[in-house]
């Protein structure tokens, strides 16, 4: 104590008052008031506390006060250095608030941004919390913290600009504190923005962040309170009531919304979407649970306290979202559930792997070896010509006045910048397009012949259009491999950009480029669907017709075309929004990085050519900065698309081979159904102990009223399904053991209602037994009476038959079905109702047809008019799953039972 009166002493004596100086400084209350008002936990370390202790403080501010003092008397010969020795050789104090200028803003970056994702990726939905109950009033309040805050700095950035010029600071004395002000900025702004645009923001998160950033600012008033009171009791003044100002908001944001939460802790809930989404961002897994919380809300609208307003309202257009969108959503949810986050869901795509790798294929694996060598040459490329341009800059400055021309430098721009940038380009693009073609074809063979071997009960209870969005979105997916392609590049130009310019200039510039990337990627998004209603109304245009409501259809489109140039209005004019705010950050970015350089350049620490090479490098990284955030929100709903190929690639057929099944040995035909049992499942039996011989050559018919299970026995044979009791054999051979492809190549059938392509008459017959002569298709329209018909067209066979054969009348589809079916010549035939749908003279025409069809094979028949069936070998009527009564028609008549009474009302209605 007796050392530091005597310093107290010496520090009086050397203080010369001026006439000028109108504010007078007390640092004993200032100490003790930086010492006790923030007491944190590190001012306890027995090196930092003698530092921070109201002593020192004291003493160090009547320090600062006599140097004020003294500069007031005659600021033209006291130095900086004189005023403040801590610039030549900083103190412990000074050290520690320089790395809390660079570490602060990191340690927020981290709790708001490095967390949540980690917490997204590695934990499930229902380890998540919600915290629920803030409702918009509240709301509003903590929305203003992170403005408020930004604003602070904003001013404090300004003051500080002020006093650095009023006090020509030496330019070479380290100071980080600008780059502290500037990051602060850009942080505190982005979370602004995130915190306005987010639905449901995890307020913990926010809490965490807040708190952190009021000790933070803290720790540094305290750390700089000493060096700062030396410069301008006037600008102290005003830098301590903004530390004071933001240091109070932030722990009143803090406190205010913890007490919210406490007090709507029992509204808590686990397994939604609070805290799925990080900060960043709302994913496709939270939209389709947002209007899914148990007992909690109606729709998206959230429960609220008693008096305040719901957050959000839902928009009828998401009421009308696609239901199989929601389902693949839903899908996608409970994976997310299962794979225990993010991570896991990512990692389960790896099933894609064969098909996007060229394992084999050695042509595309070297297109990759080019891409990746074209990548790593585009990569230095987009830094060397910058720098080359730059040291063009230098020379030309530097042979300025002298007639020399650097055409040295001249020529290695000219040839970095054309044929060397130029070819790789092209190279490049060439090698990602053969190598994206690659994954496209693999993946979309391998979806249409994985939708092909899937057993009937898929395809009967999938629609077509479902099935085809699944198997199209093998390009959807190889986009994917596209955006990977994209990414990549932007992402390794970023690090290259901020490793060198934080190596080249300093760390401001570096951070310069983070943060700009940051707020550039918290922006956008986007809808519609208008072509619905149209498609609706044409493709059932026969419907409206019947009903004559054209008006209505008119009037529904009309109406959807409103609501779509609506919905195109507010698109348009969010996107020019946003592209000129996106534009607003990089630009501003710009020109905080050009106003740095010029600073150093003005100063001496660099060169002109650096200017320039910032201003073309920024250049060339800016478009693919752009890019990027489109690139990832491309990449994002890509991700729905690929859980549909997922899903379908994930379906097994119900029907399988056995393994080591052979192929079906035929020995002449006969089929027996051996106690055989099928059913939808246990609540729904549709066939039950069915047990009939057929002999090679005969013909069976099956008859019965609608839904008894006829059709369904014919599938069985198919193995459309498999029994799910008893067996089906042909010539002894039960038909699980044998290959599907054996089986089927010895049945041939004639639908009910035949479907053709839209191709040539030729090429639809055809098509049954590829490789068949034009003869044998003739032939085969002969046996099936239809070869007069087709050729009445003055194309003949070359006609085409139109969408679902249009130019073909019902029967004359049945006849091309027989044609079909006689072309193929299996042993087998199927007849499913082959006449129901046209008239007497047609169904004459169609009976001649399956007569000669029908000869020397075992036909299977499933007839409504029985005048059809008279000639079988072997009636079976079928009721409810089973054989009630079998025979011949003679027999079955003198029966008298179920076929007889059939007989009688269809005979008597003729």
């Amino acid at each position: 104590m007796a050392a530091m009166q005597l310093n107290r002493r010496q520090a009086e004596t050397n203080r010369t008052p001026s006439p000028n100086q109108t504010i007078s400084v007390s640092s004993r209350p200032l100490a003790l008031f930086f010492s006790f008002s923030f007491p944190l936990p590190f001012t306890t370390h027995p090196k930092l506390k003698p530092v921070l202790s109201p002593e020192s403080l004291e003493l160090g501010l009547e320090s600062v006060c006599s140097q004020t003092a003294r500069l007031s008397a005659n600021p033209s010969v006291v130095s900086m250095d004189s005023i403040d020795p801590i610039a030549r050789d900083p103190g412990p104090s000074e050290k520690v608030a320089h790395v809390l200028y660079i570490a602060g803003p990191l340690a927020i970056v981290a709790l708001t941004v490095v967390l949540p994702l980690l917490r997204l990726l590695i934990r499930p939905a229902s380890e998540r919390s919600r915290y629920s109950g803030i409702g918009r009033t509240a709301r509003a309040t903590l929305t203003c913290v992170s403005p408020i805050t930004c604003l602070t700095f904003i001013a404090q950035a300004i003051l500080g600009s002020f006093q650095n010029q009023a006090s020509s600071q030496d330019a070479s004395s380290p100071d980080n504190s600008p780059l502290y002000f500037l990051s602060s900025i850009l942080i505190w702004g982005t979370l602004s923005v995130v915190l306005v645009e987010s639905k449901s923001p995890h307020w913990p998160t926010y809490i965490l962040a807040w708190t952190s950033g009021a000790l933070i600012d803290a720790s540094i008033v305290a750390l700089t309170t000493s060096k700062e009171l030396a410069l301008n009791s006037g600008y102290e003044i005003a830098r301590l009531s903004l530390h004071t100002l933001r240091i109070t908001v932030l722990l009143a944001g803090a406190v205010c919304s913890l007490c919210t939460i406490q007090r709507h802790h029992g509204q808590e809930e686990t397994g939604t979407e609070e805290e799925t989404s990080s900060l960043l961002g709302t994913t496709p897994n939270e939209q389709a649970r947002e209007n899914d919380v148990e007992g909690r809300s109606y729709g998206s609208i959230p429960h609220t306290a008693e008096g305040e307003e719901p957050e959000a309202e839902v928009e009828e257009d998401e009421a009308k979202e696609d239901e199989d969108v929601k389902e693949i959503k839903e899908l996608q949810r409970k994976r997310l559930e299962e794979k225990g986050g993010w991570l896991g869901y990512l990692r389960s795509f790896i099933i894609f792997l064969p098909y996007l790798v060229p394992y084999n294929h050695r042509p595309t694996q070297g297109w990759v070896v080019v891409m990746i060598l074209c990548m790593g040459t585009t990569r230095v490329l987009t830094l060397m010509i910058p720098r080359q341009l730059g040291i063009l800059t230098e020379s030309l400055g530097n042979m300025f006045g002298t007639g020399s021309v650097p055409w040295k430098d001249i020529a290695i721009w000219g040839l970095l910048q054309f044929p060397v940038s130029t070819i790789t380009n092209m190279v490049e693009n060439m090698a990602t397009i053969r190598v994206s073609q690659y994954a496209y074809r693999r993946l979309t063979e391998a979806a249409f012949s994985h939708v092909m071997s899937l057993s009937m009960d898929y395809h009967t209870t999938k629609s077509t259009g479902r099935v085809t969005k699944a198997i199209e979105q093998g390009s959807n997916l190889s986009s994917v491999l596209n955006s990977v392609f994209n990414i990549a590049p932007v992402i390794i130009d970023f690090g290259v950009a901020v490793i060198y310019l934080t190596s080249y200039f300093d760390s401001t510039l570096g951070f310069i480029i983070i943060a700009t990337a940051m707020i550039h990627a918290v922006l956008s998004e986007t809808y519609r669907r208008e072509n619905e209603t149209l498609y609706d109304s044409i493709t059932n245009w026969q419907t409206v017709v019947y009903h004559n409501r054209a008006t209505f259809e008119q009037d529904r489109y009309a109406s959807s075309i409103g609501n779509s140039l609506k919905a195109q209005r507010r698109y348009f004019d969010g996107f020019g929004f946003i592209h000129a705010f996106e534009s607003f950050i990089l630009d501003a970015g710009l020109l905080a990085a050009a106003s740095v350089v010029a600073l150093r350049v003005a100063a001496g620490s660099a060169k002109l050519s650096s200017f320039v090479f910032l201003v073309s490098y920024w250049s060339s990284i800016r478009a693919p900065m752009i890019s990027l955030s489109w690139t990832l929100r491309e990449t994002t709903s890509h991700l729905i698309d690929a859980e549909w190929l997922y899903q379908l690639l994930q379906t097994k057929p119900s029907v399988q081979e056995k393994p080591g099944a052979r192929d079906l040995q035929w020995k002449g035909g006969r089929v027996d159904f051996c106690n055989v049992d099928f059913g939808y499942g246990p609540e729904r039996p549709i066939i039950q102990d069915m047990t009939f011989t057929a002999e090679p050559g005969q013909s069976i018919a099956l008859v019965g009223e609608t839904g008894g299970g006829k059709s369904t026995t014919l599938k069985l044979l198919y193995r459309f399904y498999d029994v799910t009791g008893g067996r089906i054999l042909i010539d002894g051979q039960d038909i699980r053991d044998v290959t599907l492809h054996s089986l089927r190549e010895s049945l041939g059938a004639v639908p009910q209602e035949p479907s053709v392509f839209d191709q040539t008459i030729m090429e639809n017959i055809i098509y049954a037994r590829p490789g068949a002569s034009e003869a044998d298709v003739i032939e085969a329209c002969k046996g099936a009476r239809i070869h007069h018909q087709i050729m009445k067209f003055p194309d003949g066979y070359k006609t085409r038959l139109g969408e679902r054969g249009v130019r073909l009348s019902g029967g004359e589809l049945q006849r091309l079905s027989i044609a079909r079916v006689l072309l193929r010549r299996p042993q087998i035939v199927v007849l499913d109702e082959a006449t129901s749908s046209v008239d007497s003279d047609t169904e004459a025409a169609v009976q001649q047809a399956i007569r000669i069809l029908s000869k020397d094979r075992t036909v299977f028949t499933v007839a409504h008019r029985l005048s059809t069936v008279v000639g079988a070998d072997l009636i079976l009527v079928i009721d409810g799953g089973k054989v009630v009564e079998r025979g011949t028609h003679k027999e079955l008549l003198e029966l008298g039972g179920k076929y007889s009474r059939l007989w009688s009302m269809q005979t008597s209605a003729h």
